[in-house]
């Protein structure tokens, strides 16, 4: 993160938009969870500075890192949104069942 010049709250953002391959998670028990990331993971972090520094959007720099090394390495997208169920508010006529 220091060699680019980012933060870590930029670098978990990117993964947040899958700009950046998942990290792998460790614990060794004493010291907390800690984050490895890959050799892939660097060159993503260093093409997406390059980028910013051209003038790219996150959005558009996301298509171009789908487009160079694909997303099977990234978070998957979250599944829509569904509405929750109304809840009646009794003044409305009770549905009529088929019989």
């Amino acid at each position: 993160m220091a060699a680019l010049g980012i933060t870590r709250r930029s670098v978990y953002q990117y993964v947040q938009r899958r700009l950046l391959p998942v990290p792998i998670l460790y614990s060794n028990g004493k010291t907390g969870v800690r984050a490895r990331w890959s050799v892939v993971a660097l060159d993503h972090a260093e093409f997406i500075v390059e980028q910013r520094e051209i003038g790219y959007t996150l959005g558009e720099i996301a298509a171009m890192i789908a487009a160079r090394w694909g997303t099977h390495d990234k978070l998957p997208l979250a599944p829509p949104a569904s509405k929750p169920p109304t809840a009646s508010s009794g003044n409305s006529p009770p549905s009529q069942a088929s019989a």
